[in-house]
């Protein structure tokens, strides 16, 4: 493949999956990097393929909010087509949540609202989306997961990927009995194959929420034979039952927001994000950018540093340098501190002897003190 498609300069591959590829490229006269997703050439003349991935751009691009990967260009060139969209050098939710598990560790309560309330307010802004009359086109994300929720270094996070999005003009091309997305965040209608509103997107953030708060897969123990009949009858328990100390809150949205019933389900990502706010604190941003610092920091700086000299101020190379920096001080110190901490020496065994002694001489005059009272 050239390294330029259209007018964008390729200048790395950053992923592959079974539809396209995504690249990091730079257009001339920008000083902002670009993720270029080039759709496999072997699909390029699949109809169904086409379809799906054009409709993706014609949804995307019509949705402007912080929380939300930008798409900016749909193109095609000698038969490819490609999406030109915001680039963000960073992790996913899911590879955050991996790494501190194998960590034994866990997002706080106050980084994991954070998250969803950042997701919230994209998410919103997607299903009130509207064409070029005003109207509501009905966006509905449909596969709101963990892989699907990007993380900036900086602690900026992107709501990604509106491939199976359902939306008023786009056509419906599953086969019959067909179910896209991920089951595992699924609402029990969604997998019914009924009618989907925002609602089942609000049930998927819900789920997302329960495993940040409490470190675990909500379907862990459900096998994969009997994980269509888990999700269509959900039993959700609180986030508090899995982990002590969580904010009585925090265990309310998570109710509200995974009930089976639609009905009574919260009905909009602005309400999930209105009762998240009062539990974000300040400096949360920062605080989930040292943690992605601190977790993913080598390979992402390792990643910018292997970019052309000219591309690496555009991932923010520099900075992350200086969080990296920083975050290997702090190690440092914590080492040098426990280091200079000398080990609680073991009680002596003649000290133990002699406090054994003393405790017994004082039982003792307090046993002579009582007879010579009683004989008074």
């Amino acid at each position: 493949m050239s390294s330029r498609i259209g007018e964008f300069d390729l200048i790395s591959r950053v992923a592959q999956g079974g539809m396209a590829t995504l690249y990091l490229a730079s257009r001339p006269g920008s000083d902002e990097p670009v993720a270029i997703k080039v759709v496999h050439p072997h699909l390029s003349a699949d109809w169904e393929a086409m379809r799906w991935f054009v409709d993706e751009a014609l949804i995307s691009i019509r949705i402007r909010h912080p929380n939300v990967v930008r798409v900016d260009e749909l193109g095609e060139q000698d038969g490819l087509y490609y999406l030109a969209m915001e680039y963000v050098h960073g992790v996913s939710l899911a590879a955050l949540m991996a790494s501190l598990g194998k960590r034994a560790r866990k997002l706080s309560p106050e980084l994991a609202a954070y998250i969803a309330l950042s997701t919230a307010e994209g998410l919103h802004a997607a299903h009130e989306t509207r064409g070029e009359g005003g109207e509501l086109l009905g966006v509905v994300h449909r596969d709101i997961s963990p892989q699907n929720i990007l993380i900036g270094h900086g602690g900026e996070v992107k709501l990604v990927d509106f491939g199976i999005a359902k939306a008023e003009g786009r056509a419906e091309r599953s086969k019959q009995g067909e179910v896209r997305g991920k089951y595992r965040y699924m609402a029990p209608e969604q997998i019914r194959g009924q009618d989907q509103d925002r609602r089942v997107d609000v049930f998927a953030l819900g789920i997302v929420l329960w495993e940040m708060l409490t470190g675990k897969r909500l379907y862990a123990n459900v096998a994969d034979h009997d994980l269509v009949a888990a999700v269509s009858a959900p039993v959700i328990e609180r986030p508090s039952e899995h982990r002590e100390g969580l904010p009585p809150a925090l265990d309310g949205v998570v109710m509200v927001t995974t009930t089976p019933d639609a009905e009574a389900r919260i009905a909009t990502a602005a309400e999930v994000g209105e009762a998240l706010r009062p539990l974000v604190t300040p400096g949360a941003s920062a605080e989930l950018g040292a943690l992605v610092t601190e977790l993913f920091g080598g390979s992402l700086l390792a990643s910018a540093r292997a970019l052309p000299d000219a591309m690496q101020p555009l991932v923010g190379a520099d900075a992350l340098q200086t969080a990296v920096d920083a975050e290997l001080a702090r190690r440092a110190e914590t080492r040098r501190v426990r280091s200079s901490v000398p080990p609680a020496k073991p009680p002596s065994r003649y000290g133990g002897i002699a406090l054994l002694v003393f405790v017994l001489v004082l039982l003792l005059g307090t046993t002579m003190a009582a007879v010579l009272l009683l004989g008074d």
